[in-house]
């Protein structure tokens, strides 16, 4: 991955063709890691490597590149830069053998390119007792090509060029000691640096010691369990991207196209995630056909149709083993907005699957990325959509559902216009607790208590007019407890001192026979100015502190506590 940014120090057609060269190097690595050297596409991708450091030389000689931990520079900007692959990125595998600086020069693409690239592939996969890369590249004698290194301890830096022997380089600035003494300060009888001496092999010819053992033991496990699905479709996309020929690039693309139907089959979703991912990263490269183009671009409008998301929210239902929720995520991430449908409908109509909790959480990812898309569908004409559409919408909170779940406030169904009062509370924007306080008014006493606890639980003061009408209310008067609890809790919530004489008329009015109010009325307004909990609120609870009625005596006696 490059990263561009303007420079004074380098006109742009510079620094695109150094990023062109770096990249092409990259690939070319990447080639000579996955074929044979007798294999066309590894061969296209070093060739498109000298071409590529050729054009360089029409604007930089030579060019000088610092080595970063996951990047290299040009004059202190990026010019390339992998963070992805963490430690098995190129600048990284420079980096950790105290590579510090690179200078190119004329010639390094005719002679030299396939011996760096060579090294670097032998470096990678280099064990503890192998070589590192500085030794490699003093060893290759590399012509045109000089680095700077620094020793593992950061005590030396040097300035390494072809034919220079580690231990006497040119010293940079600060005259820090060569890593080797010279010949007359060494120990005598320990002869030349790299002598070789018999005592340092073991008798017996094909000797192992245990760390070389256990060595080869890792390496047979890695090659036998490492997945070589992932590297057959980076080469199928590496033939698309690397062959001229349109033929063969249709015929891998046909290729590709089965083996993610396949692997959608399976349950691979990773693999799924994977192919759709680079798909479209190729689609976007020169080099491909316009029709082969499109085919990548497409996959992940193919796999989003309907009727595929249905198979395979089956295939998830009938499947025996729960997905993980992870997978389902990378892979719905990689979909098109179409595939929400399918999926709102199954949270909808599913009841108990083992699939659904992974279903849910992987279908959040994608509404959340297309919450317009979502907001349509709360009024798609089937209920399921509709349900599964209002579940994702109540956990997301998204605005820009309220138009949506304002019209399920004017429809037929209770139940859907109760869950819609939730989602509103949940999103809480001032045009959510608008269409809140309209549900208020609900023919259904579980879309007004829903309503009355959302209100309570936002604060909304704009609603308390509205409260006060439902108090005052003689319909009121004929609901359950649970529902006039609610709203005088919220009335309470809101209202502060100015709503103490209208709760202080209702607990304590009087008439010829007693109390005007029902008890259950007198205890929840008693409830009410314990929540505004003023000396006025606890003055006018004293009224009533010793009233005969039991139920409202006990309800004043809590109300004075919290109050108090």
């Amino acid at each position: 991955m490059t990263v561009s940014v303007p420079d004074a120090g380098f006109s742009p057609e510079v620094v695109s063709a150094v990023e062109d060269a770096l990249r092409a190097f990259a690939k070319a690595l990447r080639a000579v890691q996955l074929y044979l050297p007798n294999n066309p596409t590894r061969a296209q991708s070093v060739e498109q490597a000298r071409q590529a450091f050729a054009r360089v030389w029409t604007y930089l000689t030579p060019l000088d590149l610092q080595v970063r931990e996951a990047s290299f520079t040009l004059d202190d900007r990026v010019v390339y830069q992998d963070v992805e692959r963490a430690g098995e990125s190129l600048p990284w595998l420079l980096y950790r053998d105290g590579l510090r600086s690179l200078s190119f020069l004329p010639g390094f693409e005719t002679q030299d390119l396939e011996i760096l690239l060579a090294l670097l592939h032998r470096a990678r996969t280099a064990s503890t007792d192998d070589d590192d890369l500085v030794t490699m590249l003093w060893v290759a004698d590399v012509a045109h090509l000089t680095y700077r290194y620094v020793e593992n301890s950061g005590a030396s830096d040097f300035v390494m060029a072809s034919g220079d022997r580690p231990g006497v380089a040119t010293q940079a600035a600060g005259e820090l000691p060569l890593a080797v003494p010279p010949a007359e300060t060494q120990p005598p009888g320990d002869g030349p640096p790299g002598l070789v001496r018999p005592e340092d092999f073991e008798s017996t010819l094909y000797f192992l010691d245990p760390r070389e053992a256990a060595y080869l033991q890792d390496e047979l496990k890695r090659e036998y369990t490492e997945d070589q699905r992932r590297l057959v479709l980076a080469s199928l996309l590496d033939i698309i991207e690397l062959q001229a020929d349109v033929g063969a690039q249709r015929e891998a693309l046909a290729i590709l196209d089965q083996l993610v139907l396949e692997f959608l089959t399976l349950g691979e979703y990773d693999l799924v995630a994977y192919t759709l991912r680079e798909a479209g990263a190729t689609a976007a490269r020169t080099g491909v056909h316009g029709d082969v183009q499109n085919g990548l671009r497409e996959l992940p409008a193919r796999l989003s149709e309907p009727q595929v998301v249905a198979q395979l929210l089956h295939t998830l239902d009938e499947s025996a083993r729960t997905p993980v929720a992870s997978l389902l995520e990378g892979l719905f991430a990689e979909l098109r907005p179409a595939a929400l449908e399918p999926l709102v409908a199954w949270l909808g109509a599913a009841s108990a699957s083992p699939a659904r909790a992974a279903i849910e959480r992987a279908s959040l990812r994608l509404a959340g990325a297309n919450t317009g898309e979502l907001a349509k569908l709360l009024e798609h004409p089937q209920e399921p959509v509709v349900r599964g559409a209002l579940r994702l919408v109540a956990q997301l909170a998204t605005p820009a559902a309220v138009p949506g779940l304002a019209r399920i406030l004017r429809g037929a169904d209770s139940k859907l216009r109760a869950e819609a009062v939730a989602a509103l509370a949940d999103i809480g924007s001032p045009s959510a607790l608008q269409a809140l306080e309209r549900a208020m008014d609900d023919a259904d006493r579980d879309v007004r208590v829903a309503a009355f606890r959302g209100i309570g639980a936002r604060k909304h003061g704009g609603a308390l007019p509205r409260l006060l009408d439902a108090i005052r209310r003689k319909e009121l008067r004929s609901a359950d407890l649970g529902e006039k609890m609610v709203l005088f809790e919220a009335f309470g919530s809101l209202c502060g001192e100015q709503g103490v004489a209208v709760l202080d008329g209702i607990l304590n009015a009087r008439g010829l026979l007693g109390a005007k109010e029902t008890p259950e009325m007198r205890a929840c307004a008693a409830r009410a100015l314990g929540l505004v909990g003023s000396r006025t609120a606890i003055a006018a609870l004293q009224k009533s502190a010793d009233t005969k009625d039991v139920v409202v005596r006990s309800a004043v006696a809590r109300a004075m506590r919290g109050g108090a």
